[in-house]
Order: C-alpha cells, then sequence, then structure tokens
C-alpha cells in the first residue's frame, strides 16, 4: 500500500512539475513573440530547468542570439541540435554561433552537416559559408595593417556604434543608462504590443533590457558627455545620424508610435523603423523633424541614413518588399524642387542576408556591413568602389573580427571609426577608431589559400587582385575560358611581384573510381602548371598537385545524389601563396 501512495505522489508531483514547466513555457513563448528577448532567457531558463526540452533549448538559443550573445548561443544551439527531431536549421545556427567564437573547422563541420541535411541549398550558399571559415583563417593569420583603439571615452556598459563627426566633436547611438538612474528597469515588449492601449514602457527596451537608444555628443577632447538636442519628438529609439557636410542638416533613425497601428485581430501590433531629417533654423536650433518619403511604419522598416556631403544623394536600409535579403541598401538622389526621386536598390552589393550602415566617403570609396558575404562571421565590413559596386573587398582582421563589425565612418583628415562587439570590449557595442593608412603586404613565409570570391589585398604590394578557384568540365582536364582568365590574373600577380611562388591544388567530384580521381586531378593541376609557365613564369615558382576527390566541399560522396552544380563545386583548383 505504501508503494503504491509514494507512486500516486511521486506520479502527482511529476505531474505538477510538468504542468508548471508548460506555465512557464508557454509564458517564456508569449515574451519572445513580443520580442522580449531578456525577459524570455531568464523564463526559458526556468522552463529547461524544470523539463529538458527542445523547444526551451532552442527558442532559448534564438533568444541568445538575437542579442548577440555568442558563447551562450552556441551551447545552447549545441544542446538543441542534440536533441530528438531537432530540426536542420538548429545546425545552422550552431554552425554560425561557433564560426562567432572563431571555432572555425568545428563550424566548417556543422555547415558540411546542415548541408548534408538541406541538400537543395546552392551551391553558391555552400561556398559563402566553408569559405568564410577558410578566408577567416587566413585574415587572422594575414591581418592588415592597422591598430584599433577602444574609444574608452565614448563607450560605456551598453551598446555604443554610429560615431560620426559633427563640427569639432563627434555624435554617437548608445543605450545607455544616462541619467544616472542604477535601478534595473522592469522590462517591457517594445515593437509589438499586446493591445492598442498597452504602450512600451519608455525608460527600458524589453529586447535587451537597457534604456532606448538615443544621441550622444562630446563636443571636444575636454567636453563632458551630453546628450544631442535633437528635437525628436519619441519617448524611443533616436539614432544612427547622418549630416550634410556643412553640418545643417541631420538624417536619423526612430522609433515612435504612430496613430493607428496595424494588425490582425488578436495579434500584437509590429511598429517598423522610420528616417527623419531636421535642418537648424538662424538661432541655430534644430527644427522640427520631416518624415522621409519612404517611411511606411506599418509595412517595412528603413533605416542607417547616409546622406553624401552636398546633401543630393542618400543611402539607406530597408525591409521594403522586392529586396534580395534581410535588410537592402538603397540609393535615392534629390530632385531639383527638393523632393526625392524613386529608390534605387544597390543590387550590387546585396545578398539574400542583411546588408547595414552603408557609407560614402569622400575618396569615393563605399563602405558597408554584411552577413551574407564571404567574411570573418557576423557583419563584416566591405569597401567597393562606386564605379566598381560589384567588387566589395573584405577589409580583413583586425578590421572584422568574428563577430559583428558595422557602422563604419570615415572623417576628412583619415580617422576611421566603427563599431564592433568583440569580446574585450566595455559594453555590448564597443566604438573603436584607427587611422586610414592601410598597407597592403604579405608574409613571403606565410601560405594561404584564396578561395573563390575572395578579394586578396596580400598578394602584390599596392595592387589588390581578385582570385577565384578555377573549375572543370566533368573527366576534364582542359582549361575552359573562365579558368584562363583566372589564370591570366594569377600570372599578372605573379609577374608584378616576382617574391612569390604558388602552389596549386587539383580536386575532383566523387564520380569514378578513386583511382582514377586522383590521376584526373594530378593531370588537371599539371594543365593549369602547364598554361602559366607557358605565359612566362618560370617553372621553379608554380607547383601543382592532385588530391583527387579527398577534399569535398559538400556531401557529395560516393552514392549520394547531387545537381551537376553541387558536383562541379569540387571538381576546382585552388591557388596557394607559397615562399619560393
Amino acid at each position: 500500500m505504501k508503494t503504491i501512495q509514494s507512486g500516486i505522489i511521486i506520479a502527482i508531483l511529476l505531474l505538477s512539475l510538468t504542468v508548471k514547466a508548460q506555465y512557464v513555457l508557454k509564458e517564456a513563448d508569449t515574451q519572445f513573440e513580443l520580442f522580449n528577448y531578456n525577459r524570455a532567457i531568464e523564463l526559458y531558463q526556468k522552463a529547461y530547468h524544470k523539463k529538458k526540452t527542445l523547444p526551451a533549448a532552442q527558442r532559448l538559443a534564438d533568444a541568445y542570439r538575437l542579442t548577440g550573445n555568442y558563447p551562450e548561443a552556441e551551447k545552447w544551439y549545441g544542446i538543441a541540435s542534440a536533441l530528438p527531431k531537432s530540426p536542420a536549421e538548429n545546425t545552422l545556427y550552431y554552425a554560425k554561433a561557433l564560426q562567432s567564437n572563431s571555432k572555425y573547422e568545428e563550424a566548417k563541420t556543422n555547415y558540411q552537416k546542415y548541408i548534408s541535411l538541406k541538400p537543395e541549398v546552392s551551391a553558391a550558399q555552400q561556398q559563402v559559408w566553408l569559405a568564410s571559415c577558410d578566408s577567416a583563417q587566413h585574415w587572422i593569420k594575414n591581418p592588415v595593417s592597422v591598430t584599433l583603439v577602444n574609444e574608452k571615452e565614448l563607450n560605456s556598459a551598453g551598446s555604443d556604434w554610429g560615431a560620426v563627426a559633427y563640427q569639432q566633436g563627434i555624435v554617437f547611438t548608445s543605450d545607455r543608462n544616462f541619467s544616472g538612474d542604477t535601478k534595473k528597469q522592469k522590462s517591457k515588449p517594445f515593437l509589438k504590443f499586446d493591445s492598442p492601449t498597452k504602450l512600451p514602457d519608455p525608460a527600458s527596451y524589453g529586447w535587451t533590457g537597457n534604456q532606448y537608444l538615443r544621441l550622444y555628443e562630446k563636443a571636444g577632447k575636454n567636453d563632458s558627455l551630453k546628450a544631442f538636442a535633437l528635437n525628436a519628438a519619441t519617448n524611443y529609439h533616436i539614432g544612427a545620424a547622418s549630416f550634410t557636410a556643412d553640418g545643417l542638416t541631420a538624417y536619423f533613425t526612430l522609433t515612435r508610435i504612430p496613430k493607428k497601428i496595424t494588425r490582425q485581430k488578436g495579434e500584437p501590433g509590429t511598429i517598423n523603423l522610420e528616417i527623419y531629417s531636421s535642418s537648424k533654423d538662424a538661432a541655430g536650433s534644430w527644427g522640427k523633424p520631416v518624415p522621409f518619403k519612404y517611411n511606411k511604419v506599418n509595412e517595412w522598416s528603413v533605416g542607417d541614413p547616409s546622406i553624401s556631403a552636398d546633401g543630393n544623394q542618400l543611402y539607406f536600409v530597408s525591409t521594403m518588399p522586392g529586396g534580395k535579403g534581410g535588410t537592402d541598401i538603397y540609393s535615392v538622389t534629390k530632385n531639383a524642387d527638393g523632393s526625392w526621386a524613386d529608390a534605387i536598390n544597390v543590387n550590387a552589393v546585396n545578398t539574400d542576408g542583411n546588408e547595414r550602415n552603408p557609407f560614402i566617403a569622400a575618396d569615393g570609396n563605399f563602405y558597408f556591413s554584411s552577413d551574407g558575404l564571404i567574411g570573418m562571421g557576423g557583419l563584416d565590413i566591405y569597401k567597393a568602389k562606386q564605379t566598381r559596386l560589384d567588387k566589395p573587398v573584405n577589409l580583413g582582421y583586425p578590421i572584422n573580427s568574428p563577430q559583428d563589425d558595422f557602422a563604419f565612418y570615415k572623417g576628412l583628415k583619415g580617422t576611421v571609426f566603427m563599431a564592433s562587439n568583440r569580446p574585450g570590449g566595455a559594453g555590448n557595442d564597443d566604438i573603436y577608431s584607427f587611422t586610414d593608412a592601410l598597407v597592403t603586404t604579405m608574409n613571403p613565409k606565410d601560405s594561404s589559400t584564396l578561395h573563390k570570391d575572395i578579394f586578396s589585398d596580400t598578394i602584390v604590394l599596392n595592387k589588390p587582385i581578385r582570385i577565384e578557384n578555377i573549375f572543370y568540365d566533368f573527366d576534364k582536364s582542359n582549361i575552359r575560358p573562365d579558368a584562363a582568365r583566372e589564370l591570366d590574373k594569377l600570372v599578372s600577380a605573379m609577374k608584378t611581384n616576382e617574391t612569390i611562388g604558388v602552389e596549386l591544388s587539383s580536386y575532383t567530384d566523387s564520380r569514378g573510381r578513386d583511382a582514377y580521381n586522383q590521376w584526373l586531378s594530378q593531370k588537371r593541376a599539371n594543365s593549369a602548371v602547364q598554361y602559366i609557365i607557358s605565359r612566362g613564369i618560370d617553372k621553379s615558382r608554380i607547383t601543382g598537385h592532385g588530391y583527387g576527390e579527398t577534399q569535398l566541399l559538400n556531401r557529395c560522396t560516393n552514392g549520394v545524389k547531387c545537381s551537376e552544380a553541387m558536383h562541379q563545386l569540387n571538381r576546382r583548383t585552388e591557388f596557394k601563396v607559397i615562399s619560393q
């Protein structure tokens, strides 16, 4: 009888724990859907502690990812991806978290695992993921000659970014607790609302638990930090400012509560970002903010404005329909009557991922951040000439890091400001600076593999070039016209700089016998070597090795059904810079 009673008591306790766990999980889901990740993390932790479930682990990982806590995101995606019936996306996000934590080989393994689970992933996307892991290690071994300085006078325990020159000082964006109130604010949702009458608390942002973003100014080296005197007429986010050269007009991003919130009945409403501008009056005061032509607060976000020096061209990012990915970069010019013309998607730089923080420097170079190109992890900063926007160059390490690097700004005196959430900073995002004196050098003792779509700043002194892997037709070793163009670039680089040698490594796909593939890959390597020698390069400076099907870039091993495009990804020759 006692055994039966004990069994009943245990069953009741287990049922009670299950019910409590379900209640906590439901409340956590509610907070997550309201973008209130700070509170959701606390609740998911409790729910998982009560009952170790996939939904709790997965959502906890998602919340950490969305708040930029990559170590915790890695931990929880690792847990979630190992649980039964875990969706493939957890493996993808696990790979991304590993990449953001500098664990590139582990990241590459998990990208390959995801690709095996999702064979429909394009060959181009596969190449971005896998080459990013390789190129990041290359950049770390071959850093550019800059010294990043943490701007400690500007940074706080919160998020600080978007520093730009204004008059003799600096204006930047921060969510710091500037009032001096050290009490922890009660976390409330923002961007989504439970009802038309329940508005977000203007004292605390539910996504992070910090205060809302504001603009701050440090007018001079010896001046104290103060709130920037912009009449933005909102209790919520104000940030990402850009000024015309005369300092009389500012463009900035803000969030406000519109008079009408469009939403489905019973569903929370979502408020998007908007761009506004403000001009100084004769007395030097900022006027009433003017809404940007392409604001549609109930339909899409616009933000990250960057105005040209003369005020006649504006770059911005948006989630408006018709884009390639999450946020795309757009450009718009001002008409003679002062109105804005049609917005143009800057297709040349946009990807399936997110593009942020466009900036046109005085020297004509176009800078932006992206997580959709080959990079070190998270957002990386890229540079392109306005005349060749389709040829963006990754700025390399240490400008970029495995974490998010963004908000690039270059002043007239050559000082660059940027932001990063890399380890070692004062808070979530820190402002860094450096002097723009990038020197393209190469250490001949180092070896570095140059993958398709990687822009090499480290081969030829003062002359960055782009080298792509070359590919072959099935069962062929002849040099195709597209391969010849790439080999000609390599020849040109070697003629310009006679201190380098090159090793070619050729690979096949998995089709055919192993011994035959080894022979074919060596024949392909020899074919590329002979082509380069025929163009006037001494044979002592070039070697070629075949590796057969031993280093596939995807899941297309023997017996696995794959598209021709996926097989072609494996039929390649890679270039490695070596010492003579």
